[in-house]
């Protein structure tokens, strides 16, 4: 683990951008390669609710891709679409090769559709199109990266998982308000960490154990 700076405090619910000053204090100015990877995905999937540009959350929350008779919906002489009900989706926490993502899935009558669909009847959303509306985030390699701050990581990078894992719940949070969510399933960023934190912890105690046992040993001789 890098050595802290003495004047570098990490606040107790930091920013990204605090995170981020505090990982170049405590690292000779700089932000390592894996780390700024990460961050930087943390960053944009951050970005997503308040930025202009199209990405696949606004694709989704789109009203004029809704299917207004399904949904009891209407547009008024100015062109603003208001219903009565919103459409469905079913969101999927999973790790990738990649990394973190979360999915999301539309329902046709009953079942969710994982493939191409426009124009169907029976579909909430008028086009679905699973290329550019499937995955709404994605946090690069983060698995490796939970596994790397168990191994050799250090407060900052600690930061940083748990701040992933909060604007995650905070993208999750807006969904449900602006779309009907009938399924949350998947592996979350914390239950992974968690995972991580028991098998790091049972290979400290395997260690400590062979350590005692050659220890013995070494008396013994």
């Amino acid at each position: 683990m890098s050595g802290t700076h003495n004047k570098a405090q990490l606040p107790s619910n930091p920013t990204l951008k605090e995170i981020n000053w505090y990982k170049k204090q405590i690292n000779w100015g700089e932000l390592p390669p894996f780390y700024h990877l990460v961050a930087s995905s943390v960053s944009e999937s951050e970005g997503i609710l308040e930025h202009g540009f199209d990405n696949a959350v606004k694709r989704i929350i789109d009203k004029r891709n809704w299917n207004l008779d399904l949904l009891d919906g209407h547009e008024d002489t100015f062109g603003e679409i208001y219903c009565v009900n919103k459409p469905r989706i079913a969101l999927h926490q999973v790790f990738t090769d990649r990394g973190f993502e979360l999915w999301a899935l539309p329902y046709a009558k009953d079942a969710t559709i994982d493939t191409y669909v426009k124009d169907n009847r029976f579909m909430e959303f008028k086009e679905w199109d699973p290329v550019s509306m499937k995955s709404l985030i994605r946090i690069n390699q983060l698995h490796k990266f939970i596994g790397f701050y168990f191994e050799r990581g250090d407060k900052a990078d600690k930061a940083l998982i748990l701040h992933a894992h909060k604007v995650v719940h905070k993208i999750i949070s807006f969904l449900q308000r602006e779309l009907n969510v009938v399924k949350l399933d998947g592996v979350t960023i914390k239950e992974l960490y968690q995972l991580c934190e028991r098998d790091s912890r049972a290979c400290s105690d395997e260690i400590d154990i062979a350590k005692l046992m050659l220890g013995e040993n070494q008396n013994k001789e």
